[in-house]
């Protein structure tokens, strides 16, 4: 069975074209310019990503204290099985 190309995933993302690409004749700039801010979120709908993933946080620091006592255990067993 073939490797799946990557070439689907691509063609559904925004294609990179350099700036010469970007031209279109026949188009105002100031046309261009309203129709490019309207496609970018502003900036008062985006959420905090603090608040969002702040289980993130959590689960972090309870992994850190999980491996901390881990490595605690085998420092204490390599010193009495010795």
């Amino acid at each position: 069975m073939s490797k799946k190309s990557r070439r689907a995933r691509r063609s559904a993302q925004q294609p990179r074209l350099s700036a010469a690409q970007m031209v279109r004749p026949g188009v105002s700039e100031a046309a261009a310019e309203a129709r490019a801010t309207e496609q970018r979120p502003s900036a008062a709908g985006e959420p905090d990503l603090r608040a969002e993933y702040q289980y993130v946080i959590s689960d972090l620091r309870r992994i850190g204290v999980i491996a901390a006592a881990m490595i605690g255990l085998l420092v204490v067993l390599a010193l009495v099985l010795t």
